[in-house]
């Protein structure tokens, strides 16, 4: 992967194999942190023409009411015009968070066809990504994998 912007509360990488931009909160941004990592987020998204996007929120404490409006008005209209058709969350500890993400995606799959997936872990995201099992769009408390099942089991008895 390849580090594309690298700050003490942001770092955004970019896997050209995927096509997928991974950004990973390191701690609480301030308001001009949070609103310029996000919007570096999408200037990167759009010059990489990136289809996928990690966000890894899980050092993510939470932002103010301001900043969540701004989100959802400001960035989120910007963000549902770029071409990204699967978005995967590893989860803040934060319910607040994890609440306020959810509905934010849920908005955001309404204005463009976007399938997200919610997740413990980077791994967990990344295997989502690349086309793993879990069920896309569900809480990782209701993904479930999915059993690839074994020929013989398929086959009828002779």
């Amino acid at each position: 992967m390849l580090a594309l912007y690298n700050t003490p509360y942001l770092r955004i990488y970019y896997d050209g194999f995927a096509h997928t931009l991974e950004s990973e909160w390191l701690r609480r941004p301030t308001s001009e942190e949070l609103r310029l990592g996000l919007q570096t987020g999408l200037v990167l998204a759009r010059e990489y023409h990136v289809r996928g996007w990690i966000s890894n929120l899980r050092r993510m404490p939470g932002i103010s009411p301001d900043d969540e409006a701004w989100v959802r008005t400001e960035w989120l209209m910007q963000f549902v015009e770029l071409d990204i058709t699967h978005m995967a969350i590893v989860e803040s500890r934060s319910q607040v968070i994890r609440t306020g993400v959810i509905e934010l995606l849920e908005r955001a799959g309404t204005l463009a066809p976007l399938s997200t997936g919610y997740f413990a872990s980077r791994a967990a995201a990344r295997q989502w990504i690349m086309g793993g099992q879990l069920i896309p769009g569900q809480p990782l408390s209701l993904a479930v994998a999915t059993p690839t099942p074994v020929l013989s089991e398929n086959r009828p008895s002779l």
